[in-house]
């Protein structure tokens, strides 16, 4: 299960929204005749993913339809299949996905004013875990779809890039692949600069869609990670 907290992104959207619309533009009053120009501002808020063991077992792996039963792991120790119960085939690496659908809200009414909303940088940290990092993890991506969405990534209509307008129930927010060991807690994932998010956060109610790989074993009852997301707004607050 995933504990997630949108409440301080919107709250403060919030702010920003009502200190805006008690402004009125200038033109408005006589013998003033000032062009309107929109508000960009940039905001941070934080969410953290609590990822349960008992969600992922690394003990058991089917390779080349051989189903193997392994012994428990250590804390962040690769993922294989040792050369002994391999036949002669020496050791086995192997990988877990996870996938999981988080249900995701936006209490605030005023967030439909605001618009061209895009992610600007997405930092992921392994809070809990403290002899263990984020090299636990082969890859990472980030998505946003709408609430009817199910299944997997290949069932997702996509965000056209080059035409954002079109149909579509889900956007990719970012991603990390080939995670390196030298990573530590801390990552970067790298942005979907071409993201729009207006139609998620207009919605009220969505889903943040996570997909990891992992290949590396970790024994605490779970994981936890806080990322940290840095986004574009721009706010009209013409009457």
């Amino acid at each position: 299960m995933f504990i997630k907290n949108y409440h301080s992104l919107f709250l403060l959207i919030f702010v920003i929204i009502l200190f805006s619309t008690t402004c009125k533009k200038l033109e408005n009053y006589e013998g003033n005749n000032i062009e309107f120009r929109e508000t960009i501002f940039e905001i941070e808020d934080d969410i953290t993913y609590v990822i349960p063991n008992s969600e992922l077992d690394f003990s058991q792996v089917t390779i080349g339809g051989i189903n193997y039963n392994l012994l428990s792991f250590a804390n962040c120790m690769e993922l294989k299949v040792p050369a002994l119960l391999t036949f002669g085939l020496g050791d086995i690496d192997f990988t877990i996905d996870y996938e999981a659908f988080i249900p995701t809200s936006n209490p605030n009414p005023l967030a439909d004013m605001a618009h061209d909303i895009r992610p600007k940088s997405l930092e992921l940290e392994l809070t809990n875990i403290t002899d263990c990092d984020l090299s636990m993890l082969e890859e990472v991506t980030l998505y946003l779809v709408m609430d009817n969405v199910t299944g997997s990534v290949s069932d997702f209509t996509m965000q056209n890039p080059a035409n954002p307008a079109e149909p579509h129930n889900a956007v990719k927010l970012g991603q990390y692949l080939n995670i390196p060991e030298s990573v530590g807690s801390k990552m970067n994932l790298v942005i979907n600069e071409d993201a729009i998010l207006d139609q998620f956060i207009h919605a009220g109610t969505f889903q943040t869609y996570m997909s990891l790989v992992f290949d590396k074993a970790f024994t605490a009852n779970e994981a936890i990670i806080k990322s940290s997301m840095k986004f574009e707004v721009k706010l009209t607050n013409e009457e």
